[in-house]
């Protein structure tokens, strides 16, 4: 509204009375005046163009075939990725632009066209989706992933140069734009060794309290360079635990069927809530500002007899208890009132009986922010579980904070660990990502930024895929279909982007969602997993309607202003 004020102001004369007699100007004032003003007006007008979307293309894939579809090669000498948007020309009016992705190989491939009145002729009919956005849902947070131990050696493993390509694809302008990221709090079973930050028995001050090695080697720096790499945008950090000290946990063990020993507002309980804000501070004396933490990493596999790797049981009364007498205070007296209290983390199926039970306390309710979910049980349960929770808690926003096939979850078998150029994979991904987002949840973390070849390290061997895959020995690094599907929502969808009402006028098996920008640009994602094209019809009342073909099992991107 600044330069409003300015063209207001600028007619200093025309302050005056409005009564002519007063307002004299001579021929040269007023023809000045013409001048001031056109400048100022070309220079709006240059002003609001500028905020609108500008497309850029994406540079070409240098195409590898392991046996099971295509990867993109990222060496020293060439990583694809996008131009600077910034140089290319916004759209027009009336104009949009499409990115492709297909399990035939595109790789964000663009395409510019126009708004039409053209009928569609399709022997298999033609899905409408028209878009109402006045009809308004949430406004998205972030999308991101976890710099485990395993992500970060891996990335370290390479040259400083394919460091800084791998993390620019992920967090840069020329990447899919990143602006989360996941901490693990110590050890979980992607490191390479069981380890907490304060492994001296007995030592309720903390005062052997330090960040490892881990810590201090692979994960802080890279994501410092993260930082660098996002520019003006800011990442929002935060951490989950999964295991405190063996020597606070009632078995022993940081695995295992175990708890936090004793109960609520006891010296363990208070002593945990005290290596949350050491780690906060930690971080931060390193650079990084934490913006929030879940209160524990799948609290339900402590409950599980011989599990493998780190893990701490909390059913939802314990950790609502131990949020209102321990976690909440002590965060708030160590001056972390603003970091971001997450409950669960865990399995949608959970979201109901823990939202009620923690926050239907009030005691416990004002310190939490948010409900985290895990993806790996979605196919036991419906995502109406998510509006359901959403609906009776609308004032606690819902994040997806943990996902990666190859896990061996899932109604179908399928193998575990790395499958390079698995486009299927892809589709699990974004057909996620559109059923989380079409029911209130805020964003969407994915685990591991990078793994190697096998899909580790991880002390337990529990192997399983991502979407850069680390080939340190050949000196490259792999972009998996994963990576792409993801970089069809995490670029264009900036946050503070509004989710809107799209619907389709015909029963379809296309995935689609639709959002607006904080810049007004509309974007809908859509996801063909049919092995043929479909023809679609896109309406927008204000534009009109946009007629255009899917290619088969391909995700597409289309955006206007």
């Amino acid at each position: 509204m600044g330069y409003l004020w300015f063209v207001r102001n600028a007619c200093w004369k025309c302050h005056v009375n409005e009564d002519k007699e007063k307002l004299k100007l001579s021929s040269l004032e007023i023809t000045t005046m013409y001048k001031i003003y056109g400048v100022l007006f070309v220079f709006v007008s240059i002003f609001e163009i500028s905020s609108a979307f500008s497309p850029a293309n994406y540079t070409s894939c240098d195409t590898k075939d392991f046996g099971h579809g295509i990867v993109c090669v990222c060496s020293e000498q060439h990583c694809d990725h996008f131009d600077d948007g910034g140089t290319s020309s916004p759209l027009k009016a009336g104009q949009y632009a499409v990115y492709t992705s297909s399990k035939a190989g595109a790789r964000f491939n663009l395409t510019l066209g126009v708004f039409n009145d053209k009928l569609l002729d399709a022997e298999d009919g033609v899905t409408t989706l028209t878009l109402n956005e006045s009809v308004v849902y949430q406004s998205i947070l972030g999308f991101g992933g976890a710099f485990t131990d395993a992500a970060t050696i891996n990335i370290k493993s390479l040259s400083s140069t394919l460091q800084e390509m791998l993390l620019s694809s992920y967090y840069s302008v020329h990447g899919i734009e990143y602006n989360v990221g996941r901490i693990p709090i110590a050890s979980c079973d992607f490191s390479t060794r069981e380890y907490s930050y304060d492994d001296f028995p007995g030592d309720f001050g903390l005062s052997n309290f330090s960040l490892a090695k881990e810590d201090l080697d692979f994960k802080i720096p890279l994501m410092k360079l993260a930082i660098k790499m996002s520019g003006k945008r800011e990442i929002l950090f935060f951490g989950s635990p999964w295991s405190a000290p063996a020597w606070m946990k009632t078995n022993g063990k940081m695995t295992g069927f175990g708890q936090l020993k004793g109960k609520a507002g006891d010296k363990y309980h208070k002593t945990w809530a005290m290596y949350f804000a050491k780690f906060i501070k930690a971080y931060k004396d390193s650079g990084i500002k934490i913006w929030g933490v879940t209160v524990q990493n799948e609290p339900s596999d402590g409950f599980l007899p011989g599990f493998s790797f780190q893990c701490m049981g909390f059913s939802p009364e314990a950790e609502r208890d131990f949020i209102k007498l321990d976690l909440g205070p002590t965060l708030t007296q160590e001056g972390y009132k603003d970091v971001k209290i997450i409950i669960l983390d865990d399995q949608r199926l959970f979201v109901d009986n823990w939202a009620k039970t923690i926050l239907s306390d009030p005691d416990a309710a004002k310190y939490v922010s948010g409900i985290a979910v895990h993806w790996y049980w979605d196919w036991l349960t419906p995502a109406s579980y998510l509006t359901k929770a959403h609906n009776k808690f609308p004032n606690y926003f819902m994040f997806a904070t943990e996902a990666c096939t190859g896990s061996g979850t899932g109604p179908v078998t399928s193998p575990r660990g790395v499958v390079l150029g698995d486009w299927h994979r892809g589709e699990r991904y974004s057909s996620n990502i559109i059923e989380d987002l079409s029911n209130w949840v805020v964003g969407w973390v994915d685990w591991n930024l990078a793994l190697n070849m096998n899909g580790g390290p991880n002390w337990v061997k529990n192997f399983v895929d991502a979407p850069i895959v680390v080939d340190s020995q050949n000196k490259v690094f792999y972009k998996q279909p994963m990576f792409y599907h993801l970089g069809h929502f995490t670029k264009f969808i900036p946050r503070g982007s509004k989710r809107i009402s799209v619907v389709s006028a015909e029963k379809t098996s296309l995935e689609f969602i639709g959002f607006v920008t904080p810049e007004s640009t509309k974007v809908i994602v859509i996801l063909n997993k049919e092995d043929k094209p479909m023809s679609i019809e896109i309406i927008d009342p204000k534009q009109g309607k946009i007629s255009a073909v899917i290619a088969a099992s391909s995700i597409q991107t289309y955006l206007w202003n």
